[in-house]
């Protein structure tokens, strides 16, 4: 993000405003069998430094531009989409169990089609995510879902279950992406073989009314 904005320094409207999520610029770590390993963290003094950007921290969704939203906090209602014990955060001297309260998902309505929804990661569940916006926009057609669906190294029925509640949701296209696991993009591939999009470094998507 600093590099970006150093980078595009020029061309980065003066004030544009940043959504972030709740807890954006706490310090992620990983417990891996062998160490616990840090995974950096956005650090707000620096952003705040640069003088270009707002940053504009949200908890509720918020529309961006008219028919584009950031998710704000995603509404858990699967049971099984859970965030696994190795994910922590750093709380003040503490390090705990990250929910990821903050994550977001962008949500785009695509007039006559339905809705995009474009994950980060997804720790909080692509159903959940997908549910989440259907709910905030009052849509229920979904036009496309993308991005990464968190499911590399879920158990098998964590996939299928996930799989089998995207497949019900009935969107036009769905294009997992990077943290979706092999395992998970193949389920993808074998059950919604009309939607599924292989998604490739490079590949662009362009959505019209």
């Amino acid at each position: 993000m600093i590099a970006l904005l150093k980078a595009q320094k020029e061309k980065v409207p003066q004030g544009i405003p940043l959504y972030v999520g709740e807890e954006a610029f706490l310090e992620r770590l990983v417990q891996t069998p062998n160490a616990l390993v840090s995974l950096e963290f956005l650090n707000r003094e620096n952003i705040d430094s640069l003088g270009s950007v707002k940053i504009v921290q949200i908890k509720e969704p918020v529309a961006i531009i008219p028919g584009a939203y950031s998710s704000g906090r995603i509404e858990r209602v699967t049971e099984y989409e859970k965030i696994p014990p190795m994910f922590l955060v750093q709380r003040g001297d503490k390090k705990e169990q990250d929910n990821f309260i903050g994550e977001q998902a962008l949500i785009m309505n695509v007039k006559g089609k339905g809705l995009i929804v474009l994950s980060g990661c997804a720790h909080t569940g692509i159903v959940n995510a997908v549910r989440h916006a259907q709910k905030t926009t009052g849509v229920e057609k979904v036009h496309a879902v993308l991005g990464g669906f968190h499911l590399t190294g879920a158990k098998p029925e964590a996939i299928q279950r996930t799989v089998a509640d995207i497949k019900s949701i009935k969107p036009d296209y769905i294009a997992p992406m990077h943290c979706t696991g092999h395992e998970a993009i193949a389920a993808f591939e074998k059950e919604m073989p009309e939607q599924f999009i292989l998604n490739t470094a490079g590949t662009k998507y362009l959505f019209t009314a």
